[in-house]
């Protein structure tokens, strides 16, 4: 078992009680108390227009529709809709709040619900031809969460199966020691910021956090490379529904030891 712990599913947690909707997608005005809150049917038809864009996309770069693994499903806004394109999904997701509302929308049989622990996944080894997560691995409080996942998927993914996962990225174009420093002392004090929300949080005084974390284009393709993933690719897009630029990561796990 991983011994690692991911605060921030704390935070999850409490969204998926308080505010599942809104947590899945942050949008002005769409809070359970705002001007205009999300609607199920509004949710949902959020989540097929997505849906659409990513599945576009991973088409492109080949993907096995046998059986998906949705790593944080939430609500359930894009699992619906990814039921009915994989023959399987398994949406696993770490908050219960949040898996009892996808449950009750979704009643497609092709669905399976799991709830997480945090960072080990619940299916056997070679048991998903692909892996799909957005939304989520921005959430982590540090790289060493994103690669403890990403040695899960490894292994769950059967060979030749495929990874998308939408996640912030960057590169500097110069200098990459200097600024890998200055973004280092700003995550420094992000991750202050962060305690002390979360100790107010926990007091009521003010709604969970969402932490934001970014990944350097180096260290997804040095740990995905390690780790024996091939063919990485990073693309970006903009989905139809807002005009949000898509960062994702795509690889695959090579059919054997050669690739």
């Amino acid at each position: 078992m991983n011994a690692l712990r991911i605060v921030s599913n704390t935070e999850w947690k409490k969204w998926g009680q308080i505010d599942p909707l809104y947590a899945v997608a942050s949008w002005d005005g769409k809070r359970k108390d705002g001007k205009e809150p999300w609607t199920k049917e509004e949710f949902y038809k959020l989540g097929q227009s997505d849906c659409k864009d990513f599945v576009e996309h991973w088409e492109k770069y080949g993907v096995d529709r046998t059986s998906c693994l949705e790593i944080g499903c939430g609500a359930g806004r894009l699992t619906m809709h990814l039921s009915r394109y994989f023959q399987t999904v398994h949406a696993i997701d770490a908050s219960q709040g949040m898996i009892d509302y996808a449950r009750e929308h979704i009643l497609s049989s092709s669905v399976m619900f799991y709830l997480s622990d945090g960072l080990n996944i619940p299916l056997r080894d070679n048991s998903a031809s692909a892996v799909f997560s957005t939304h989520v691995f921005q959430h982590f409080d540090s790289l060493s969460h994103a690669t403890a996942y990403f040695c899960e998927i490894y292994r769950v993914l059967t060979p030749g199966g495929s990874l998308m996962i939408h996640l912030p990225v960057y590169n500097w174009p110069t200098m990459p020691g200097v600024f890998d420093t200055l973004y280092s002392l700003r995550e420094y004090i992000g991750d202050i910021r962060a305690w002390a929300w979360r100790h107010l949080s926990e007091l009521g005084i003010l709604a969970p956090t969402m932490r934001g974390l970014k990944y350097p284009v180096s260290y997804l393709y040095n740990t995905l490379t390690k780790q024996g993933f091939t063919h990485i690719e990073i693309s970006f897009f903009a989905v139809r529904s807002n005009g949000s630029l898509h960062p994702c990561v795509f690889a695959r796990k090579p059919v054997d030891k050669l690739g």
